[in-house]
């Protein structure tokens, strides 16, 4: 791996986000990224089986520990629901492995537990400079952002801060907007904790990282150009992937609403207008898909057979539901959905 920074990551999952959790942190070992990863376990079957089984240097997380060091989250428990709980938790459990790593100059990065590596991790870090903070735009189609830019500007999914005054500034700044509100209905600019990364560029040292292959995701392949670039080919950052955007290696992508339907796997590219092209499909999907299925195979003798509910009540839940069978029918027929390859 290139020169590398100090850094420790986080993120957080449930069991029924437990194989992707775990083929983030092997994508991350995968790249020569040995880093430490702390996950707070958002339920007992992925803590439990975490706590036996998680890979070298990754710490587990309960949530009870992150509400002792903060005692401003315990109340909110009752007032929000669950999602908005855990994405009230966000900044706190950067804040609190910064503070566990105690490295002054080192990165503190969270990382949604959906996102998967192509490439050396530290090239979203060198992006960074000599910022305290680094954020990646969602990149919207024009297409698509009147429907979109409610949810902001940017995107939670890679979020890093230095440990230096200007790095904590924005973090305690975050963690304190978490706690007065967290709701995940947009309202007023704000959304979630992802509308609060639209404040950051207010601040000192606050970077926005621009390559393109950082964070491709659904909502914004349609723009950018993927290809593949023999192994040799000459490149100004000097790296071995063969996956390019727009001219730029492929570094992580973001597998936003990917979801397992029987035998398939079903992406949300038709929902953001984008249909899988073959290197997509080939080249990404694929190799994670294969990632996934393995590691599902491997975590589900650990974990217990529970009985999932139906989302949604009365009607709505049945149009909610209708609905997404129907886009799961249009994804098989327009070949955006796989199969794993065994």
């Amino acid at each position: 791996m290139s020169t590398t920074t100090p850094r420790v990551y986080c993120t957080y999952f449930d069991s029924g986000y437990l194989s992707r959790g775990l083929a983030l942190i092997s994508s991350l070992r995968e790249h020569g990224d040995d880093s430490p990863v702390y996950v707070l376990a958002l339920d007992d079957a992925a803590g439990l089986f975490l706590d036996q089984h998680a890979p070298e240097n990754v710490f587990v997380l309960r949530i009870e520990e992150l509400e002792l060091v903060e005692p401003e989250l315990l109340p909110l428990k009752t007032q929000r629901s669950r999602m908005e709980y855990y994405f009230t938790c966000t900044p706190l459990l950067i804040r609190y492995v910064m503070n566990q790593h105690s490295t002054p100059g080192s990165i503190a990065i969270y990382l949604d537990a959906d996102l998967f590596f192509f490439d050396d991790p530290q090239l979203v870090i060198s992006a960074m400079g000599n910022g305290s903070v680094g954020i990646i735009e969602h990149r919207y189609p024009d297409t698509v952002v009147p429907k979109l830019a409610k949810y902001g500007r940017f995107n939670v999914g890679w979020v890093g801060f230095k440990d230096d005054a200007a790095g904590r500034n924005v973090l305690d700044w975050y963690a304190s907007k978490t706690l007065e509100w967290c709701s995940d209905i947009p309202e007023d600019g704000k959304y979630a904790d992802q509308g609060y990364l639209d404040w950051f560029p207010d601040f000192k040292g606050v970077e926005i990282l621009n390559s393109p292959g950082f964070n491709l995701a659904p909502w914004n392949t349609r723009r950018h150009k993927l290809k593949l670039t023999p192994v040799g080919s000459s490149d100004q950052n000097h790296s071995d992937s063969t996956l390019r955007v727009d001219g730029e290696p492929l570094v992580f992508f973001h597998f936003h609403g990917l979801r397992a339907v029987g035998s398939w796997f079903v992406s949300s590219q038709i929902i953001y207008k984008s249909q899988m092209n073959e290197i997509l499909r080939k080249c990404v999907y694929q190799p994670y898909v294969n990632k996934l299925h393995s590691t599902d195979n491997e975590v589900f003798p650990y974990l217990p057979t529970t009985v999932i509910k139906k989302r949604g009540n009365g009607l709505h839940g049945a149009l909610s539901r209708l609905r997404k069978n129907l886009v799961n029918v249009i994804s098989i027929a327009t070949q955006n959905a796989l199969k794993p390859n065994n």
